[in-house]
């Protein structure tokens, strides 16, 4: 009996905690919270100079919505499957550069600015895709772009062919570009595991990548 009330009382913690969990998403806003001004990614520092239309203000040039997110899922998709991936150091022979794909592929960053360069061109505001640092889910390092859509943020991912709400993604979004003002950039420390339980330890370590 002591087992079987034991074995009830695990399934009831677990049941709880799914639920805490499921309320916790559903009260996740759809846009990522901006928080205070921050500096630049660094290898982002002179982006501004080198690709202007990485740092375009919003011109209101939005076609359909709906085409918009299967545009970017094509993308998405597209970019990821032509572009090798290469680091850094072993392209540049530097840790951290942010730069357009060449022959030989490209990192993390450099799918992001891919994907943002052929949406502008496509006529997508430059207020809607907004390069993104994050942790990934094994607390990494990463970098990709947000879609700012109407219905929520959607992000493109050299990791995943999928267009996946940021929320839903099970990463910490450290910064991302600020929309009105795409020279700056702005804090958020929001998503993974900071929303799945007490935070306050977590975010004291994690910093602004």
């Amino acid at each position: 009996m002591s087992c079987l009330i034991l074995g009830i009382g695990l399934l009831a913690s677990i049941a709880a905690s799914a639920t805490a969990t499921r309320a916790q998403q559903a009260a996740m806003p759809r846009h990522l919270p901006l928080g205070e001004a921050v500096p630049p990614p660094e290898g982002a520092v002179d982006l501004c100079n080198r690709f202007s239309w990485a740092c375009a203000r919003s011109s209101n040039r939005d076609g359909r919505l709906d085409d918009m997110l299967m545009m970017a899922h094509r993308v998405n998709r597209d970019v990821n499957r032509s572009v090798r991936p290469i680091s850094d150091l072993k392209q540049y022979g530097r840790e951290e550069l942010w730069a357009l794909p060449t022959p030989r592929g490209g990192d993390c960053e450099d799918y992001a600015l891919r994907k943002k360069q052929i949406l502008y061109a496509s006529g997508v505001d430059p207020a809607r895709l907004l390069l993104a640092t994050v942790l990934d889910t094994n607390m990494s390092p990463h970098a990709v772009l947000v879609l700012r859509h109407e219905t929520g943020d959607f992000v493109l991912d050299n990791l995943n062919n999928k267009l996946l709400g940021w929320a839903k993604t099970g990463y910490i979004f450290m910064r991302v570009q600020n929309p009105r003002a795409p020279h700056g950039w702005n804090m958020v420390l929001r998503g993974g595991v900071l929303d799945d339980g007490p935070t306050s330890s977590i975010t004291k370590c994690v910093q602004p990548y």
